[in-house]
């Protein structure tokens, strides 16, 4: 019985650390996309900011490792809003898979504005959002929606792009390869 249950706690432990790791690598691909993005001149003055919906773990990440570093010259902060109500002007507007359902919601409240939206439902590029992170053969990846980023005046760097999967449409996709997701965090 001591056998099972100290088997079960391992188990549960390696689980654990591979959620986290995956969380970490989450926050590491949002502040890629904080510092190789541009974004309108209007949108590059004061605090730059994340904002997440929900109660989602990247939060905590965001929080611990990004909050507080540069986005061109821009500090970062990060705030957490439990429901789109709540929502104010901000750069990054990211969307955990609990809260998939708001993107349409978001995207009105949005509507106009130069705020980059992160979902990680597979599908989500399809429904509008601009970037969208997922599990690809057990790997984190993303995908980029040129469209969506190009109506609201953002610049993805060709570096992000050539990591990225680019949407254009539901015919045309392409997929590069990605070496280790240590490629996203390089220096440009």
């Amino acid at each position: 019985m001591k056998v099972v249950i100290l088997s079960l706690l391992l188990f549960s432990a390696g689980i654990n650390s591979v959620f986290a790791q995956n969380e970490r690598f989450k926050a590491l691909f949002v502040f890629n996309f904080a510092k190789h993005i541009e974004w309108p001149a209007e949108y590059t003055a004061g605090d730059f900011v994340i904002t997440i919906l929900g109660n989602s773990p990247i939060f905590n990440e965001l929080k611990q490792n990004v909050e507080g570093k540069n986005a061109g010259n821009c500090t970062i902060k990060v705030n957490r809003i439990s429901n789109i109500s709540g929502l104010k002007p901000c750069n990054i507007l990211y969307i955990p898979i609990q809260q998939s359902n708001l993107l349409s919601a978001a995207r009105k409240l949005l509507d106009g504005k130069s705020t980059l939206i992160i979902t990680e439902k597979k599908g989500l590029i399809t429904e509008g959002t601009d970037i969208n992170l997922m599990q690809i053969e057990g790997r984190l990846q993303y995908e980029v929606s040129l469209k969506q980023m190009e109506s609201k005046k953002l610049k993805i760097s060709k570096k992000m792009l050539d990591l990225g999967i680019i949407y254009e449409n539901a015919s045309t996709r392409r997929m590069p390869v990605l070496e280790s997701v240590d490629d996203a965090s390089q220096p440009r």
